[in-house]
């Protein structure tokens, strides 16, 4: 309830802030960033938007499909995007995301990492405090050097299994 919760805040946070728009929204296939400010949400009209925060208090990130997503030196960060996104988080306090099916999500360097994705889909946490995940459908979840926990959990209730190469997966490996 807690993993809901810390997701749900940072993506509502997110989705509040006004403060940095370009235009409105990024267009389609262009690149879109913010940086050296208090807060950023940046919203995309389209799919393959390719967003980027740095340097910030607080961003967010709103995209279709297919867009790619990076954020760091950045107090708190959230990302939603539709099916086939390449997320990044490095270099935060905290980093919360939900990405529908085929998503790519890479959380390192931070204190908490929170994700809920959708089958198919990669995620790696590396040299964090916390990472929760959620997978809903087939999944693959790689922790190195978690400091607390890492937990991974599959939608239709069963248990993660462990990996041969240590990867956690819902759905097989």
């Amino acid at each position: 309830m807690r993993f809901y919760a810390l997701i749900l805040l940072i993506l509502f946070a997110g989705l509040g802030l006004a403060s940095c728009w370009n235009s409105g929204a990024c267009i389609a296939g262009d690149a879109c960033e913010c940086f050296n400010g208090d807060e950023c949400y940046l919203g995309c009209d389209g799919d393959n938007c390719d967003q980027r925060c740095f340097q910030m208090d607080r961003c967010g990130a709103v995209c279709e499909h297919g867009c790619s997503f990076e954020c760091f030196d950045v107090d708190e960060c959230s990302a939603s995007c539709g099916d086939d996104c390449d997320l990044d988080c490095h270099n935060t306090a905290s980093c919360g995301a939900i990405c529908d099916r085929d998503c790519r999500y890479e959380c390192h360097d931070t204190s908490r990492c929170g994700v809920v994705v959708g089958s198919n889909s990669v995620v790696t946490c590396r040299n964090v405090g916390t990472c929760e995940v959620e997978c809903r459908g087939s999944c693959q979840v790689s922790c190195e050097n978690v400091g607390g926990e890492c937990r991974v959990t599959c939608l239709d209730g069963d248990a993660a299994v462990m990996c041969p190469d240590g990867s956690r997966a819902c759905g097989g490996c």
